[in-house]
């Protein structure tokens, strides 16, 4: 039997914070001291999908 369950990883939310911009949606530009510019790997929103639940929000579990 299978049932679902809230994804551990994300809380059930379908997103983690962004691994570029640790969530914050902007990172340094390299050679520019302090100049920030929009995260590209994010969209500058500072979320991603869940990996783990695919963005779901639940996981497929077998009892």
């Amino acid at each position: 039997m299978t049932h679902h369950e809230t994804c551990s990883r994300c809380g059930g939310s379908g997103e983690i914070a962004c691994q570029s911009c640790r969530g914050t949606g902007k990172v340094v530009q390299p050679g520019s001291y302090g100049s920030e510019r929009v995260c590209t790997s994010c969209g500058g929103n500072g979320k991603d999908k869940c990996h783990a639940c695919g963005g779901s929000g639940t996981v497929k579990l077998d009892d």
